[in-house]
């Protein structure tokens, strides 16, 4: 499996550490631990928090590791999940290829109408001015 970094935040759960800094329950999406829990003091660039002089590095798992087989079906789910997402950013960029069509069709479509329009009036006034 190709290693990726990457966690996800819960507000929902939160722990503080022993410097009093808040821990939120984040979750990690990297390959060795798909979906596995813990708490992480960090800020919002994900550095390590640094209050005052102290430098805060507390990190503890709050989810047992998963089994070898758990993690196969985490990382191929994940994998379908991305393809399915490919493929609809494939079909919305269709959607919106036709629906710039459909717009031109319709603005050509009212131009011939106008034209046609202005042909009729300019017939009848010839035939008015005769």
């Amino acid at each position: 499996m190709a290693s990726s970094i990457g966690a996800t935040r819960s507000c929902q759960f939160r722990s503080q550490c022993r410097c009093g800094l808040e821990a939120p329950l984040m979750t990690s999406w990297t390959d060795s631990n798909p979906g596995r829990r813990f708490f992480w003091v960090w800020d919002v660039q994900g550095n390590v928090m640094v209050q005052g002089h102290k430098r805060c590095s507390h990190f503890v798992w709050y989810d047992d590791e998963l089994s070898s087989r758990a993690k196969e079906i985490i990382y191929s789910l994940q994998k379908k999940l991305e393809h399915e997402r490919a493929r609809l950013d494939e079909a919305n960029t269709k959607v919106a290829e036709v629906k710039m069509k459909l717009n031109a069709m319709n603005l050509l479509m009212k131009f011939s109408v106008s034209m046609t329009l202005v042909m009729a009036v300019g017939l009848v006034m010839l035939n008015v001015m005769k």
